[in-house]
């Protein structure tokens, strides 16, 4: 059940993680019916329009810009040297806002990199029955570090496709992709339909359909109605596809999100930004931001209404990751490959183990 907007004993209203609003960011279209995915004032009247130009001043590198790079705390743990060479060039061949995120968000630079490699490995395994290109759309992701990643790091066998309404990312983007293996839509997530991709010679290799979709915690910038978002992104994806979804998420008890957000910005954001910019981002952005974030079953059952299976594979603060397919066949060969989650322990805050958690095909399956 989704925890609604409260208000406080002294009259303020609060987020549904118990942050109090500004006075201009009481809720507004996030707890609306869906608009119709892709509709002109579905995207017009978002918080991802809304908050541009704090995005812009981020993606441009003249705010919120990490003190030194993003580095695994865990590294020297890690035996596997594809999952290092895979963060490096992550941080290497980043933009601004993509370097934010790494700095924002507790772990996930790891857990891209053991996606990644384990997309690659699940390609490199594939192609000799399947010889042909593998297709991976990422959407609104920043300037695409992740995609562009994935597509050198598997040479060129996975083709990315990445999308992005904040046009500060696009240069950085260019700057770094090879275009023969990587393709930017400069558009939201929801401007991109299979119609576009047919319309348009440049996004070619996808028009089959995609073999990998990653929604990078952009969902909740649009709104709640993850039944109609998921609806959305799930028609570019193959039959046999992988559809991963990274969420920040409320909490049923408002005290345990606030003490994971605690954690999140004492141990690992003060790590790279000063005390001033994680309260000045909190108080220009964070409290509209959780206007579109949801719980935990409402996600994953509108991810069960969509797919015949769903798995949450990591966990980290109030973060967490899906993956979810109708191919049980292919998601237990990428849940091998993939392993266990490498997760730094003082962002762990429950099991954070790979587990079916939902989907319409009965338990057991996979």
């Amino acid at each position: 059940m989704t925890t609604e907007g409260t208000t406080a004993p002294d009259g303020t209203p609060r987020s549904a993680a118990g942050l109090p609003y500004e006075a201009d960011e009481l809720p507004h279209s996030a707890d609306k019916p869906p608009r119709g995915a892709g509709s002109q004032e579905y995207v017009a009247t978002s918080s991802m329009i809304g908050l541009a130009d704090r995005f812009d001043d981020i993606a441009t590198g003249r705010d919120q810009v990490p003190r030194v790079p993003v580095r695994s705390t865990i590294r020297d743990a890690i035996r596997d040297r594809r999952l290092l060479d895979y963060q490096d060039a992550m941080v290497e061949r980043s933009g601004p806002l993509f370097q934010h995120f790494l700095a924002s968000v507790p772990g996930i630079l790891e857990e891209m990199s053991r996606v990644g490699v384990a997309l690659s490995r699940l390609t490199g395994r594939r192609s000799a029955a399947e010889p042909r290109d593998f297709t991976f759309y990422e959407a609104d992701a920043f300037d695409g570090t992740n995609g562009r990643t994935l597509a050198s790091f598997s040479r060129g066998r996975i083709k990315t496709l990445t999308s992005s309404p904040n046009r500060a990312n696009e240069p950085w983007f260019h700057r770094y992709a090879d275009p023969a293996v990587s393709r930017y839509f400069p558009e939201s997530l929801f401007r991109l339909t299979a119609r576009t991709l047919h319309e348009r010679d440049e996004y070619a290799p996808f028009r089959g359909g995609v073999d990998f979709l990653y929604e990078t915690a952009a969902f909740q910038f649009y709104g709640k109605e993850r039944a109609a978002q998921i609806d959305h992104v799930a028609g570019l994806l193959r039959p046999d596809g992988l559809a991963f979804f990274l969420e920040k998420l409320n909490h049923p008890d408002p005290q345990e999100y606030q003490r994971r957000e605690r954690v999140k910005d004492e141990v690992h954001k003060a790590a790279y930004f000063t005390p001033a910019d994680i309260a000045r981002k909190r108080r220009q952005m964070l409290r509209r931001m959780t206007d579109g974030q949801v719980e935990f079953d409402d996600l994953v059952g509108a991810l069960g209404d969509r797919f015949n299976h769903v798995h949450v594979i990591w966990h980290a603060t109030n973060f967490y990751e899906f993956v979810a397919s109708d191919d049980a066949v292919r998601l237990a060969e990428f849940l091998e490959l993939a392993g266990e989650p490498l997760i730094p322990e003082e962002f762990r805050f429950e099991d954070a183990s790979a587990r079916r958690v939902g989907g319409r095909e009965r338990e057991g399956t996979v």
